[in-house]
């Protein structure tokens, strides 16, 4: 069974037992902080994944690390999660849950890339914008990135809508190179 369908089954099995007892949105918050916490500690992700190190350890450095934040609900999915041997799944399990959490809630993910940082005000105008035209509460994601030179590319889920002065450049050396 591939990885992501086994993270997804975990996280649905989470979202739904989140759901039933009312605590969605904490666990929401903790699976949020769990993924964060992975994304920028890769030494945690290696104890996970190590077959070296024992599942109580693993259970244990979990529980240090998490065991005054976390929910009891969340740690307890995380033990389980462990003690059934799947412990290197919980990053992927994290970014599962988080995205059944946002499709139950209807929410869309949306990445800004600028050339430069944009500010507080910008973003929240970049978010209303794309609120308005897809009709959805949108969660966004700003990136930078100086080679697109101005404009803005925006990715919402699967569709990429490029206003940016490199792809207006490049679009127009094309139409000069095929005129010649």
């Amino acid at each position: 069974m591939s990885e992501i369908r086994i993270a997804a089954r975990y996280a649905k099995s989470l979202m739904e037992l989140a759901i039933e007892k009312g605590l969605l949105e904490q666990v929401n918050f903790d699976m949020r902080t769990l993924q964060n916490v992975c994304k920028q500690n890769h030494d945690l992700v290696n104890v996970l994944k190590s077959p070296i190190i024992k599942s109580d350890k693993k259970a244990s450095v979990m529980q240090g690390i998490f065991g005054n934040a976390f929910n009891k609900l969340t740690l307890l999915f995380i033990d389980t999660v462990v003690r059934k041997r799947r412990e290197m799944f919980l990053p992927l399990i994290a970014d599962e849950f988080i995205k059944q959490y946002n499709a139950h809630n209807g929410i869309s993910l949306a990445t800004v890339t600028s050339a430069t940082t944009l500010t507080a005000g910008m973003q929240a105008s970049v978010k209303e914008f794309i609120e308005k035209e897809t009709n959805a509460r949108v969660e966004l994601k700003t990136q930078v990135n100086p080679d697109i030179i101005g404009g803005l590319v925006i990715r919402i889920e699967d569709n990429l809508y490029d206003s940016s002065i490199a792809k207006k450049l490049n679009t127009l050396k094309k139409e000069l190179i095929h005129n010649n």
